[in-house]
C-alpha cells in the first residue's frame, strides 16, 4: 500500500501537462511550421542547437502545472489496472515477485502518460505471455530453466520496457498530451519520442515472437553470422524462416496497435456528427498514423530482431549439454560452448538492441515523416 501511495503521487506529477522547460545553458529552438510546395505541413526539428554563453540570452517555454480531471482519472485507472495485471501475472507464474512489482511500476507510468502508451505496453506483455505458453513442453526439452508460464523477473521486465517508459514520460513532460504525428506545437521532438516508443516495443516484440515461435521450427536454425552453419534450437544468434516471419509480425502488430489507439483516431470512423463531438482527427490523418507506425513497427521488429541475433551470436555465450540435449545457461562437465563470448547477458543484449532501435527511429523521424506526408 505504501508503494501504491508513493507511485500515485509520482504518477500525478508525470501526468500533469507541461509544454517546455528552462535551461541556463541551452538555447532551445522553438517550433516552426514550414509549408512545402503542396501546402503540406511538417515541423522543424526540436533539439538543443547551441550552447549559450550566458543565461540572460535564453527564453523559456512556459511549464503548466495544472492537473486536469482527465489526468487524475487516467492515473487512478492506470494504477488499478496495473495492480490487477501484475497480480494476475504473479498468480499465473508469468511474473516473479520482483517482476510483478516492476511490471506494476512501468505499466502505471505508461498509463499515466496516456492510455495509448499504457495499452501498447500491455499488448506486448499479453502477447509475450501467451506465446511463451505455446509449445511449452517442447521448449522445456530444448532450453534449460523454461517454465510453462515463462516467469519473468525484474531485470527482464525493465530490459523490455524501461527505456520506452522514459521516452513516454519525457514526451509527456516536455511536449504535453499524446496526439497524432505532425501535430505537436513544439516541433519534431514529440514525433521522435513517439517513434522511439513504437520502435522499442517493436524490437521487443520482434525478438520475443521470434524466440518463442522460431524455436518450434521443424528445421534447424542457422547462425546469423555463419548462415551455412546449423545450430541447436534456442542458440543465441540462430535464425529461421519461422523466427524471421514472427519478428516481422510482432513488430508490425505493435506499430498497428499504437496507430489504431491514437487519440481521436477510431472516433474519426464514426458516422453522423459524432467525430466532431468526440474531438476526432481527420480520417486521412488517422490512416496516415496507422500506416507510418505500422511501417516503423515492421522495421523495428524485423531489423531489431536481426540486430539482437547478431549481438547474441557474437557477444552472448551459448552452451549446449550433450547429455541433456538442450541449451543450458552455464558451462559444465557435459556442456560445451557452441557460440558467442561471455560478454553480455540476454537482458543486456535486449537493452542494447532495443535502445539502438529506439535511437535510430528518433534520428530518422524527420526523413521518414517528410517522405510520408
Amino acid at each position: 500500500m505504501a508503494l501504491f501511495k508513493l507511485a500515485a503521487s509520482i504518477f500525478l506529477l508525470a501526468s500533469s501537462p507541461a509544454y517546455g522547460f528552462t535551461s541556463p545553458t541551452t538555447l532551445i529552438t522553438r517550433s516552426k511550421q514550414i509549408s512545402n510546395s503542396n501546402n503540406l505541413i511538417y515541423h522543424e526539428s526540436f533539439f538543443p542547437s547551441k550552447i549559450a554563453t550566458s543565461s540572460s540570452s535564453l527564453s523559456a517555454l512556459p511549464i503548466s502545472s495544472t492537473i486536469s480531471t482527465v489526468d487524475i482519472s487516467r492515473t487512478i485507472i492506470g494504477l488499478l489496472l496495473a495492480q490487477k495485471i501484475s497480480n494476475s501475472g504473479y498468480k499465473k507464474q508469468s511474473l516473479s515477485k520482483s517482476g510483478a512489482i516492476s511490471a506494476f511500476l512501468v505499466a502505471s507510468f505508461s498509463l499515466a502518460t496516456s492510455f495509448r502508451n499504457g495499452l501498447t505496453l500491455l499488448a506486448f506483455y499479453w502477447t509475450s505471455s501467451k506465446l511463451t505458453r505455446v509449445g511449452s513442453k517442447i521448449k522445456g526439452k530444448l532450453e534449460e530453466g523454461h517454465t510453462e508460464g515463462g516467469e519473468r523477473g525484474a531485470s527482464q521486465v525493465f530490459a523490455c520496457s524501461l527505456i520506452a517508459v522514459i521516452c513516454a514520460c519525457v514526451r509527456r513532460i516536455l511536449v504535453g498530451n499524446d496526439g497524432p504525428l505532425l501535430s505537436t506545437s513544439v516541433g519534431l521532438l514529440g514525433d521522435q519520442l513517439t517513434l522511439a516508443y513504437v520502435a522499442f516495443f517493436a524490437c521487443c516484440a520482434g525478438d520475443t515472437w521470434a524466440s518463442e515461435l522460431g524455436v518450434l521450427s521443424k528445421s534447424l536454425p542457422r547462425l546469423i553470422i555463419k548462415p551455412w552453419k546449423q545450430v541447436p534450437p534456442g542458440t543465441n544468434g540462430g535464425i529461421s524462416f519461422v523466427g524471421l516471419a514472427a519478428s516481422a509480425a510482432g513488430g508490425t502488430f505493435m506499430g498497428l496497435i499504437h496507430g489504431l489507439l491514437v487519440p481521436g483516431g477510431i472516433a474519426s470512423m464514426l458516422p453522423f456528427n459524432l467525430p466532431s463531438m468526440l474531438g476526432a482527427i481527420s480520417s486521412a490523418a488517422f490512416k496516415k498514423e496507422v500506416l507510418i507506425l505500422s511501417l516503423v513497427g515492421f522495421i523495428g521488429g524485423f531489423g531489431g530482431s536481426l540486430l539482437d541475433s547478431v549481438l547474441g551470436a557474437t557477444i552472448q555465450v551459448t552452451y549446449y549439454d550433450d547429455v541433456e540435449e538442450k541449451i543450458v545457461k552455464r558451462s559444465g562437465p557435459n556442456a560445451k560452448r557452441v557460440g558467442g563470448l561471455a560478454f553480455l547477458s540476454n537482458e543486456m543484449v535486449n537493452v542494447v538492441s532495443t535502445a539502438l532501435s529506439a535511437l535510430i527511429a528518433a534520428l530518422t523521424a524527420r526523413s521518414l515523416l517528410s517522405t510520408m506526408i
